[in-house]
């Protein structure tokens, strides 16, 4: 399964917009051409993100977007889902409805697998992980 392009985005879009938690709000042109994102577009993510309550906006000269939460409060999973919906690989890994066969199929057993490990390993990322990972991989190394 491939994550949409929204998500790649907005995840890098939050991670931004995280990265200025606690001092002035982010500008969405800033956060667009730091992530080489179209500001339309960037536009349109971040409303689905400011409605499901990962962003929230500050209105005015000094306005922009901020977190809803700290960063060490907000998951990775908390931003995908929201772009997303939820990360089930098929229909039946949730609904019994979807196939006459979910009791009984031992391939569903496998997407659920599946689904419970790819929402394992995002749900205990957060955002604050993220950009120490990032600070780590663009930290520079001297050595003697």
């Amino acid at each position: 399964m491939k994550l949409s392009t929204k998500s790649r985005y907005g995840l890098r879009a939050v991670i931004e917009i995280a990265k200025a938690y606690g001092s002035t709000p982010a500008k969405r042109k800033h956060v667009a051409a730091n992530q080489g994102i179209s500001d339309s577009y960037l536009e349109n993510i971040l409303i689905v993100l400011k409605n499901n309550r990962i962003i929230e906006t500050t209105r005015g000269v000094k306005g922009g977007y901020i977190l809803s939460r700290p960063p060490r409060e907000i998951t990775v999973l908390d931003v995908v889902n929201s772009l997303e919906g939820p990360l089930d690989l098929v229909d039946c890994v949730n609904s019994n409805s979807n196939c006459a066969k979910t009791e009984t199929c031992a391939t569903r057993t496998i997407w659920k697998e599946l689904t419970d490990a790819w929402e394992s390993i995002l749900g205990k990322m957060t955002l604050q992980d993220v950009i120490d990972r990032e600070e780590r991989l663009y930290s520079p190394m001297y050595t003697i």
